[in-house]
């Protein structure tokens, strides 16, 4: 029998919608596959694999990075790395090799939210 999960979606509730459309198409290089509502109030943003939908709730309560975070795995970190520098996001620690066998770093978007960018091997 085939498994009834198709996929998932990560859900940022953000601050300032147009804001992080800008960072993640501009400065990641995600692209804006739909948008919803006048004015915008939820977005998807895609790369390859990896979907981030955005949405401006009633209220918005800053993430704790503590408990608010996305891993995403690329084939080829130092790549990712050196775009994000050109791009002046924030960068919290340069890629290294981790005890956990993988070389990632870390950078926070305009919320706050933790994003690592990581590959194995």
């Amino acid at each position: 029998m085939k498994d009834n999960f198709s996929h998932s979606a990560t859900i940022f509730p953000v601050k300032n919608i147009q804001e992080s459309i800008v960072f993640y198409t501009q400065k990641l290089g995600f692209s804006k596959t739909f948008d919803w509502g006048e004015p915008v109030s939820y977005a998807v943003l895609k790369k390859g694999g990896v979907n981030i939908h955005l949405s401006t709730p009633d209220s918005f309560n800053p993430p704790s990075s503590e408990h608010c975070s996305l891993y995403i795995f690329v084939y080829n970190v130092q790549e990712i790395y050196e775009k994000c520098l050109s791009e002046g996001v924030k960068i919290l620690n340069a890629p290294e090799t981790r005890d956990y066998k993988m070389t990632d770093f870390d950078i926070l978007d305009p919320d706050g939210y933790l994003i690592t960018f990581g590959n194995g091997g």
